[in-house]
C-alpha cells in the first residue's frame, strides 16, 4: 500500500504528536490538540495504532523522534501502546493532570486554548 506524501506524515522521523482519540470527550480533545499542534506546524501527526499491530517501520521512527503522546486519562493508552513496543522516549501530556474529569470536559474554545498552551509547554 502505498502512503500519499501530501497527506501522510507517516515517513517523518523528527518531532511527532500521537493522541489516544478513545470513546470519550477527553479523547475527543487529545485528537483536537494534535491535529492542532499539526496544523501549527510544531509537530507532525501520526498515528498510534501502527504501534498495535506492530509496524517495525513506524516503531523504528518512533524510537529516534522527538514524540510527544496525548492522553486524556489516567490509563495511558497512548503511552503504555509505546511502551509494549519498546518505545519509552515520548513525552507525554495528560488531560487529567490538568484537571480535567472524564465525561465531563466539553471541547469548548477555552478548554481546547488551555490544554493546547500546556502542550507547547511540553
Amino acid at each position: 500500500m502505498e502512503t500519499n506524501s501530501k497527506n501522510c506524515d507517516c515517513e517523518s522521523n523528527d518531532k511527532i504528536v500521537l493522541a489516544c482519540s478513545g470513546g470519550s470527550d477527553l479523547g475527543e480533545m487529545s485528537d483536537i490538540i494534535a491535529r492542532k499542534l499539526k496544523a501549527q506546524g510544531i509537530y507532525k501527526m501520526n498515528c498510534l495504532a501502527k504501534i498495535g499491530f506492530r509496524d517495525a517501520k513506524t516503531i523504528e521512527e518512533f524510537s529516534k523522534a522527538n514524540l510527544l503522546v496525548i492522553d486524556g486519562c489516567p490509563i495511558d493508552c497512548g503511552k503504555k501502546t509505546l511502551e509494549q513496543a519498546g518505545i519509552a522516549n515520548a513525552k507525554q501530556l495528560r488531560l487529567t493532570d490538568l484537571g480535567f474529569t472524564k465525561g465531563n470536559c466539553a471541547a469548548t474554545t477555552e478548554n481546547i486554548d488551555h490544554i493546547y498552551s500546556q502542550a507547547l509547554l511540553t
